[in-house]
């Protein structure tokens, strides 16, 4: 089974690459940590088609939004609380006998005092969709910086290949097809159950965003490795995409998840991560799911991660350039996976990430 070309909307028939070889890559990742490389001063060169300044302020369009005010250094003081954002239904064996179903977890980070108004972020952690947890230090570090400025973050765990969550037939079809391992074919099983509680987190603090004094229309998605997979999934699927493949009859977990709340996401900062969901999709029904209104995405990727190939990070923006959407490319030289402590310009990766936040969301930044 091949893959066609992504990032347009007319037919597309030469085969690019086999999927598989990406779920070999995620293999690898859940053996390491996220942080295996922590090379200071790399080698970081930006593609000259990237932007850095795309889709600005107005998360709704009607131009009536009053933009979040966020604050350039660590101001606030966060509380952390945990919160169950849903269910989701396990399996014995992939669509197999029920085996009860897992609460679904995540930490709130908010910032006490902030103004309301507040942006928010949804932090989605790394582990080959084998492992991994919220509690992991990159995350904590990451939503600690952007809770102390004044965002309301959000920390998930999700469904992995040991929970064996519902599938749709179409995704087991595809996956089973594929030609791959029975371990690599578990993991392409297990990320359509991560990409539905992602989606089900974002509804989650979108039905709750009074409690949070949440702005919805600026929200963005942060991941590494295995989480960026799925950020890039909640900035560019459609919204039916990992909600309507299943009825409640399928899985009755689906009316623990806010079904009619909403789950935009209006910016990406992708850490290592791939677009296998979306490969998935247009092998599922034809259709690319990238266009002009995808949210605007920083790739940073290592040119010699051997976890999650650069091939990703190019298939990714060669994407972005095909539909015109807002991007960022940095590209780590002779850095492999999990960069967590590269620098891009000097900036670490938190800064990075903040900047490009701001500049895409057109927030207000106090001094």
């Amino acid at each position: 089974m091949v893959l066609r070309m992504l990032g347009s909307h007319t037919a597309r028939t030469k085969p690019i690459t086999r999927w598989g070889g990406v779920f070999v890559a995620l293999l690898l990742a859940a053996g390491c940590s996220d942080d295996d490389t922590n090379d200071a001063g790399t080698d970081t060169a930006a593609d000259p088609t990237a932007s850095d300044d795309g889709a600005t302020g107005d998360g709704d369009g009607d131009g009536d939004d009053i933009p979040p005010t966020v604050q350039a250094e660590s101001t606030y003081d966060v509380t952390v609380t945990t919160e169950t954002y849903g269910e989701g239904q396990r399996h014995l064996d992939w669509n197999g006998p029920t085996d009860g179903v897992r609460e679904l977890l995540l930490d709130v980070y908010e910032p006490i005092d902030a103004p309301p108004g507040r942006p928010a972020v949804v932090m989605i952690h790394g582990g080959g969709f084998k492992g991994g947890t919220r509690e992991d230090m990159n995350m904590v570090e990451f939503s600690q910086h952007f809770a102390q400025r004044g965002f309301v973050v959000v920390s998930i765990d999700y469904r992995v290949v040991s929970d064996r969550g519902t599938l749709p037939q179409a995704w087991e079809d595809v996956v089973a097809a594929s030609g791959v391992t029975p371990e690599q074919q578990e993991q392409g099983y297990a990320l359509y159950a991560a990409a539905r509680d992602a989606k089900a987190a974002v509804r989650w603090f979108t039905a709750n965003a009074d409690t949070y004094q949440l702005n919805t229309d600026h929200v963005t998605a942060i991941g590494g490795s295995a989480g960026s997979y799925l950020a890039i999934v909640l900035g560019v699927t459609n919204p039916g995409d990992f909600r309507d493949e299943l009825t409640v009859a399928d899985d009755p977990t689906l009316d623990t998840t806010n079904l009619d709340a909403g789950s935009d996401v209006h910016t990406i900062i992708d850490h290592w991560g791939g677009v296998t969901h979306m490969e998935i999709l247009e092998l599922i029904d034809g259709m690319s799911r990238f266009d002009a209104s995808d949210a605007p995405v920083s790739i940073v990727h290592g040119k010699a991660d051997t976890t999650v190939p650069y091939v990703e990070a190019e298939k990714l923006r060669d994407a972005y350039i095909a539909t015109g959407a807002p991007f960022a490319f940095h590209a780590l030289g002779a850095t492999g996976h999990g960069a967590w402590g590269a620098t891009v310009d000097g900036q670490n990766l938190r800064d990075l990430a903040f900047d490009f936040v701001v500049a895409q969301q057109g927030l207000t930044v106090a001094p």
